[in-house]
């Protein structure tokens, strides 16, 4: 048992330096993923009988248990799909948050291990932290969650997104169909909830300490799809900003309440600040239009990559185009080593001659 191990379903997780065993095949984590699936409907003759959901109190609980006995980012994907089952986006970004501070502070010593058999594969962890972002599990119940109260109805984070990306809500949503207002109406309500928006940011920001620490400790090559979660955010993200824009700005040392928090400066850890651009802001003149919104900083060079990629993929599904914007935003991340790497490896020895540092290239190789 860990003793060492603080957590408590109200509060946080506190780590010591020992992760604990591998749970993988012990009795109580096989029951926690059986209870994270519930029971699909069964069919015995001539009854149906219908599938019963999850029932996530009972499964943050055994995950609670399991976090007392072991640090394992499989535990942690579970808990923080029962987090945001029970308390929607304030949940995820509570697992996410811990997720990060795993990856930071137990990189070592995490489960699952970055070894098999004796031989580094970090296929495994990867794995796990894929489960975060999984479009058919975890990303969908996170843009599902309500995002805010809008029409006397909630609005959920991917309606919001599609709202603002097409002008209309998806075709899943029981909102009312498209209209010529329903952009603008969308933009007057994300300025009067701004403050109750500052979640989104904070995910944004915590996607990118786990970003950051995949890079740091592997490489680009290891960081697993996410966007299925950043992109609705980056768009709501965006859309925030553009409606706070004749809003006083704030000194920088002191953010107040008037509006969300700024991802961290890049002395710390630099941001993948929200790059969707939405449609509601493709008109000229239009508040927030894109034209009005000019390219200062790398993270405006994302926003516009991401911007053209979402209109290709939308108008143009077939054309390649997105594949080589998706890799140049990729690539962004990259140290000058690590995007010869990435694009020509074999270029790498002949790049130690002209720099005349080979020491520098051959370590980039056999990492």
């Amino acid at each position: 048992m860990r003793d060492a191990i603080d957590f408590d379903l109200a509060g946080s997780i506190s780590l010591d330096q020992t992760c604990g065993p591998d749970l993988e095949y012990d009795a109580a984590f096989i029951s926690l993923q059986q209870a994270a699936v519930g029971i699909p409907e069964q069919q015995f003759g001539d009854t149906l009988i219908p599938a019963t959901a999850p029932d996530w109190r009972h499964v943050e609980r055994e995950a609670a248990g399991l976090l007392k006995r072991t640090t394992d980012l499989r535990i942690i994907a579970l808990i923080t799909l029962a987090w945001t089952e029970i308390n929607g986006l304030a949940g995820y970004a509570r697992g996410l948050a811990l997720t990060a501070d795993v990856l930071e502070q137990h990189w070592g010593t995490l489960h699952p291990r970055l070894e098999t058999a004796g031989e580094f594969d970090p296929h495994l962890r990867i794995n796990a932290l894929a489960a975060l972002t999984d479009p058919q599990t975890l990303a969908r119940s996170v843009r599902a969650a309500p995002l805010l109260t809008w029409k006397s109805a909630p609005l959920s984070l991917r309606d919001a997104a599609a709202i603002l990306e097409n002008g209309k809500p998806s075709s899943a949503s029981a909102l009312p169909v498209a209209s010529d207002s329903l952009q603008a109406e969308l933009l007057v309500a994300l300025r009067a909830a701004h403050t109750e928006l500052e979640v989104v940011p904070r995910l944004l920001q915590t996607v990118e300490r786990i970003r950051r620490q995949i890079l740091a400790k592997l490489d680009a090559a290891w960081v697993p799809d996410l966007s299925a979660i950043e992109n609705p955010l980056r768009v709501v993200y965006h859309a925030i900003r553009g409606a706070l824009r004749d809003t006083p700005a704030s000194p920088p040392a002191a953010q107040t309440a008037s509006a969300p928090p700024a991802p961290p400066a890049p002395t710390t850890v630099p941001p993948t600040t929200p790059t969707g651009q939405s449609a509601a802001q493709n008109n000229a003149g239009h508040e927030g239009s894109w034209a009005n919104t000019p390219i200062r900083s790398r993270d405006d060079v994302l926003l516009a990559l991401d911007s053209a990629c979402a209109y290709l993929e939308r108008t143009e599904p077939g054309h390649p185009a997105p594949l080589l914007i998706r890799r140049a935003q990729r690539l962004m991340h990259m140290s000058f080593y690590e995007i010869v790497r990435d694009m020509a490896p074999a270029a790498l020895p002949q790049l130690s001659m002209w720099s005349g540092q080979p020491d520098t290239a051959s370590a980039h190789l056999n990492n």
